[in-house]
């Protein structure tokens, strides 16, 4: 009789594996480890300074490591490119806006499916939006607003149609890098219902300084603090750390 194998684990979603950057003598992350299971949706936070989005730059391939790994669904891509990684399905947010304010929304979301134009060229059949693309707007809440200049849309609608934009490309693993920032309470509360209900299927890795927003959607919460991961654990777990109490306390010490 043969010994009973060993029940093999989930292929992560995303994997990092001693990650290191440094600018010259400055460290901004220092061997970090970080495994965010498929379907999962996983907070990340720390204090100004504690290399959040230089993890992100590298994990999107903005930033080349100095050291480590990035695994993406058993795939390799630590040396992939930025659009490689695009086509992978990786998708990313960014804390400045990337969208084209001259045209409408319907225009964008076309765009971001990958047409190739020029604004003075525009013609009305490339801004025809095919029935996925039309269920990412309604998702997203902007049906309503699809033959409106982006020059004219709220703030909280303009976060909603970058959100759209990436979701276009039907990404498996999206970086949100604070999605909320800038926003009215009542615009969060928006905001935070539509990435409750993203397919399960899309995984998230979400920088937030809301507090209440990353206990509210993460399954768990990871702390990086000086470059390094300090603490991952469930939200109540994250909101009980002394050590993280400590950090935004400004009282720790490492």
């Amino acid at each position: 009789m043969t010994d009973p194998q060993p029940e093999m684990s989930p292929v992560p979603a995303l994997e990092v594996a001693g990650l290191a950057k440094s600018f010259g003598s400055l460290m901004v992350a220092s061997d970090v480890h970080l495994r965010v299971d498929a379907g999962e949706r996983r907070g990340l936070i720390g204090v100004n300074g504690a290399g959040k989005t230089t993890l992100f730059n590298m994990i999107a391939g903005e930033l080349k490591p100095d050291h480590g790994s990035i695994g993406f669904f058993g795939d390799d891509i630590t040396r992939d490119t930025v659009i490689q990684r695009t086509l992978k399905g990786l998708g990313r947010t960014y804390q400045v806006s990337t969208l084209v304010p001259s045209v409408t929304v319907r225009e964008n979301l076309a765009l971001a499916r990958g047409n190739g134009w020029l604004p003075s060229l525009w013609q009305p059949w490339q801004s025809r939006l095919d029935d996925d693309l039309m269920a990412t707007a309604e998702q997203l809440g902007l049906t309503p607003v699809l033959d409106e200049a982006v020059a004219n849309l709220s703030y909280g609608t303009l976060r909603q149609l970058e959100l759209a934009m990436v979701m276009a490309q039907q990404p498996r693993l999206l970086l949100l890098d604070e999605p909320a920032a800038g926003l009215s309470h009542a615009e969060r509360q928006v905001l935070q219902g539509i990435l409750r209900n993203l397919p399960q299927e899309v995984t998230l890795l979400m920088i937030e300084h809301d507090m209440e927003m990353v206990l509210a959607l993460s399954d768990r919460i990871s702390v990086l603090h000086q470059g390094e991961m300090f603490a991952e654990g469930t939200p109540d777990e994250i909101a009980a750390h002394q050590g993280v109490r400590d950090i935004y306390l400004g009282r720790a010490d490492g």
